[in-house]
């Protein structure tokens, strides 16, 4: 199977599942973490309509005082992170996903166990291998990042065969959270 042929399967298998229900049962699964409960930084994503619904954890980071960083399209292939203090200051950006606005500037994320990685997939392979939209951009920043780290897949998407690239990220089970919790 290549890639283009395993994100339409991912896609398809999205197509069936409740993304609203799975983001809060998702959410609800983080915030009894540890990691989430220690964390005072968040790197996070704002959900298109085929990912987990993300915004119950969005609102629950800046509710709970913790600084909140969302990623905004910088270029080809490339992202920058960037506080947001309030959600009703996101704007449709790059390929219609919700990021902060141009006039915000960008930040360099914190290192260390008290930052806590949000990361978004098409599917996961239940080794760990992510399959992204195939962009690159979570593959670069990833490489580089620091912090806790958790993919945030439904475990419908948690699948026995995906193709994957030596540059690919991997996660282990107990950094990929399900609606179900870890994997472990």
């Amino acid at each position: 199977m290549t890639k283009r042929e395993a994100r339409a399967r991912a896609k398809a298998l999205r197509a069936a599942l409740n993304m609203q229900t799975t983001g809060r049962d998702m959410a609800k699964a983080l915030f009894a973490l540890p990691c989430w409960q220690k964390a005072d930084t968040v790197l996070a994503f704002a959900s298109l309509p085929d990912e987990p619904n993300t915004w119950p954890i969005l609102q629950r980071a800046l509710a709970d005082g913790k600084r909140l960083l969302l990623p905004r399209v910088s270029g080809a292939g490339r992202m920058e992170w960037v506080e947001i203090p309030d959600l009703a200051l996101l704007r449709q950006g790059a390929y219609g996903i919700p990021e902060p606005p141009g006039d915000l500037l960008a930040v360099c994320p914190p290192e260390g166990d008290r930052t806590l990685l949000l990361i978004p997939c098409l599917a996961v392979r239940s080794d760990g291998v992510r399959l992204g939209r195939g962009g690159g951009y979570y593959d670069r920043f990833l490489a580089h990042a620091k912090g806790k780290r958790l993919l945030l897949c439904p475990a419908a998407l948690v699948l026995p065969d995906l193709p994957a690239d030596g540059w690919d990220i991997r996660f282990s089970p107990d950094e990929i959270l399900t609606e179900k919790g870890l994997l472990q």
